[in-house]
């Protein structure tokens, strides 16, 4: 793999993304350094699907200078928005990619504050409100390039950002009609723990007082165990603490959550029943009553990491959102 310093060059190597339909956005991708990149990742679609148009580059966001890339099919059918999970970043959300440009959508990601090639201290946060912030004007940047139905796919914490922004900017940017469809894999409400004794409320509140940040836990978040052992061993992108101001963020999140009022977007939840990173026992009944018309698909003995589990199971993930987004 590219070393991390390596990765810190080509993150300060980014150029300003401008969605540009004439390609200024692609010619600096045959450098040696970015197609290491997208082949280590396992990202290069460019050689895999034909005339794809690759954007590559970074925006400046609430703050933030954010590592964005788009993928665009010749005749796209449609656009699908991903935004990843915690600690994650684009370059391990190939399968999602995949998944869009086998059925003919265009792609827009980029890695959360914090995450991958983007600016900010690792895995930190002091709001998720920055984070809806972030894809706030990721979307404005790219409003010229998205081809409508736009449909949006988020994991995990990258479900939280999407809720967040659904209802922080439902009235400023008709948020609430701008997704055609939206597909939530593992949402993020609270962890598992959370409500118990261990890295829960209560020790959450002792721990604030003296310690900024605590070491990483790598869980088995999927039945890929070459993926486990990617995360853990092999990628430099992948931070090795748990930033005690996330904790807090999540915290708020979840108080706000509760205070918001119902809606009626049209949404997929997809859950794994051996999740073991978030409480979906009580996270999903929460979330049924604040997305009313939410459909609910649960795929027996999953993981967490649905759009990196072995192909067993996010096989059915993915089935589930494919017939969801074009099917019903």
């Amino acid at each position: 793999m590219l070393t991390h310093s390596e990765l810190q060059t080509l993150a300060q190597q980014l150029p300003p993304l401008s969605f540009s339909a004439q390609g200024s956005d692609s010619g600096w991708l045959q450098s040696k350094l970015v197609q290491t990149y997208l082949d280590e990742y396992s990202i290069n679609f460019a050689k895999e699907f034909p005339q794809l148009v690759h954007g590559f580059g970074s925006i400046d966001a609430a703050g933030f200078n954010i590592a964005a890339h788009y993928w665009s099919p010749q005749n796209a059918s449609g656009t699908l928005v991903v935004v990843h999970g915690y600690y994650d970043h684009v370059g391990v959300f190939d399968h999602p990619i995949r998944f869009a440009l086998q059925h003919n959508l265009a792609v827009i990601a980029f890695d959360l504050p914090g995450h991958g090639l983007s600016s900010g201290e690792p895995a930190a946060i002091d709001s998720f409100d920055q984070y809806a912030d972030v894809l706030a004007e990721v979307l404005q940047q790219s409003s010229g390039f998205l081809q409508k139905p736009v449909y949006a796919l988020g994991q995990s914490t990258g479900c939280a950002v999407l809720m967040n922004y659904l209802w922080r900017y439902a009235a400023t940017r008709n948020a609430l009609e701008q997704f055609a469809k939206i597909a939530f894999c593992s949402p993020l409400v609270l962890p598992r723990g959370w409500r118990g004794l261990q890295m829960g409320s209560v020790v959450y509140a002792v721990l604030r007082h003296f310690l900024r940040q605590i070491p990483r836990t790598f869980s088995q978040s999927s039945h890929d165990q070459e993926f486990n052992r990617f995360l853990k061993e092999q990628d430099p992108l992948q931070a090795r603490t748990l930033p005690l101001s996330w904790v807090g963020a999540m915290k708020t999140w979840h108080q706000t959550l509760l205070k918001l009022p119902s809606i009626q977007n049209n949404c997929l939840i997809v859950q794994g029943t051996a999740d073991m990173t978030v409480d979906w026992q009580y996270n999903l009944p929460l979330l049924q009553q604040k997305l009313s018309q939410a459909k609910m698909v649960y795929v027996k003995d999953a993981g967490h990491q649905l759009v990196n589990e072995s192909p067993e199971y996010r096989d059915q993930v993915f089935a589930a959102i494919e017939n969801y987004f074009f099917n019903s």
